[in-house]
């Protein structure tokens, strides 16, 4: 897209931000901001799911069971288990014993009938000693690293029971996080931050910030961003990201006063979706243009999952923000809302009926305070870590979520992907969707590997 004739809509990001040195992009006083994949590996259900525990074993035998016999105590066991995998299949479990040696073999089948078919052929050889149902486990550690108790989100979505149930922690995902750039030698970011882009102009057209890759950043909100989607876990280090294993590919589209055109978000996004990425991070808003109008319906076409801030102009007019207000348009936007520590609405954020889910945003608004209790702690410009609230901060929430599903189950297309994290939704407020929680929170764990 070239420069010359391109909308001219100013936009700044949703949450309070600290303008740091750096070169000016804009003439004249910045707008003040607002205040605030592969496949799945068998394991067990969401958390709504019966855990199996109270169940009783059944012993292996010291003897071959029978093909008759094998067929019927698997019959039995599957009908009377409530034991599922994230697929909704029954976890079938065998016990053979080859050489003195047991040979543990756990199969998902659909239904009794199916479970005993597989438990007959596995007894044909005169080798089959047990006949079970597989019991989900969970890692009951939380991650290392020191400030990780301070992460409060954490404690309202349940990200590290989704990494124990997926086994994935968003591995393979690349997530786009189109802002003011990242931090890529940040201790808690490195080896998490690909080579991006930057799509920066002066108002005569001039690029600024050249050859940077998008691996720089002079105001801190995109590193922060980044921090909450895939700061390295368990290294005894800062935070965790809530999907660690996903990759950031930073795409500088916003100047260190946080403020900039659409014409560079669009760009950026296209940018993205030629480059890899599987979800498309946007913590930022402004008018609707054909321009970004355009570049989301290209992700569109490319299945691309867009995450983006649903707006903190609760307080000053209620402006629809896009391009989250495009989610009723577009079935691969995700609009998010904030929610503050007690799964509140904070004062700030925006509502209307295009909100589609709801994660941790924060109460308040400040800039870079150090306020864990109530804001949102991540990785920050510095080297170091910073709190601050805003739709901008729910936004990573729902990107790692939406890496968690996709890399548990590549299948799940960008439609499909905005559908079960609205379905799974924690609700909050009023019963039901609504416009100010949207569907409600986002759960990675009842969502799990389902399209």
């Amino acid at each position: 897209m070239s420069w010359a004739g391109r909308p001219r809509v100013a936009l700044v990001l949703g949450a309070a931000l600290v303008a740091f040195a750096g070169a000016a992009c804009f003439g004249g006083e910045p707008r003040p901001p607002p205040p605030p994949a592969p496949v799945a590996c068998q394991s067990a259900g969401p958390a709504n799911t019966p855990d199996g525990a109270n169940e009783p074993a059944r012993p292996p035998s010291d003897r071959p069971i029978s093909p008759e016999e094998a067929g019927a105590q698997a019959r039995e066991v599957a009908s009377t288990t409530e034991v599922r995998t994230k697929r909704g299949e029954i976890p079938l479990l065998t016990v053979e014993e080859r050489g003195g040696k047991p040979e543990i073999t756990s199969t998902p089948v659909v239904s009794p009938d199916h479970a005993a078919s597989v438990a007959e052929a596995k007894a044909a050889d005169g080798d089959l000693i047990g006949v079970d149902v597989d019991k989900p486990v969970r890692a009951s550690a939380n991650p290392n690293d020191q400030l990780f108790g301070q992460q409060w989100s954490f404690t309202k979505v349940p990200y590290v029971s989704a990494w124990a149930a997926d086994g994935t922690q968003g591995g393979g995902v690349t997530v786009a996080v189109v802002d003011t750039g990242v931090m890529a030698d940040h201790p808690d970011l490195s080896g998490q931050v690909l080579t991006g882009a930057h799509f920066l102009h002066s108002d005569d057209g001039e690029p600024v910030d050249p050859a940077t890759g998008g691996t720089e950043d002079f105001n801190g909100h995109g590193t922060h961003v980044a921090g909450t989607i895939a700061a390295r876990s368990n290294n005894a280090t800062g935070i965790s990201g809530a999907a660690p294993g996903a990759q950031i590919l930073p795409v500088k589209v916003l100047c260190a006063d946080g403020s900039g055109f659409t014409s560079d978000v669009a760009d950026g996004i296209v940018w993205a979706v030629d480059h890899g990425a599987n979800v498309i991070n946007v913590s930022l808003g402004g008018g609707a243009t054909t321009g970004e109008q355009a570049a989301i319906e290209y992700a569109r076409d490319n299945d691309v999952v867009v995450a983006a801030a649903a707006g903190n102009e609760g307080q000053t007019g209620n402006t629809a923000s896009y391009p989250a207000a495009y989610s009723d348009q577009y079935a691969i936007v995700i609009a998010v809302a904030a929610t503050d520590n007690a799964n509140g609405h904070p004062a700030y954020g925006t509502t209307g009926s295009y909100l589609d889910l709801a994660a941790p945003g924060g109460v308040s608004v400040s800039s870079c305070a150090n306020n864990p209790a109530v804001e949102i702690l991540s990785t920050w410009n510095d080297g170091g870590y910073c709190t601050i609230a805003g739709t901008s901060m729910a936004t990573p929430h729902v990107s790692a979520a939406a890496a968690l599903l996709r890399a548990a189950n590549g299948a799940c297309t960008a439609t499909q992907v905005k559908s079960r994290l609205k379905t799974t939704a924690g609700d909050l407020g009023t019963p039901g969707p609504d416009s100010t929680f949207g569907a409600g929170i986002v759960n990675p764990l009842a969502a799990g590997a389902i399209c």
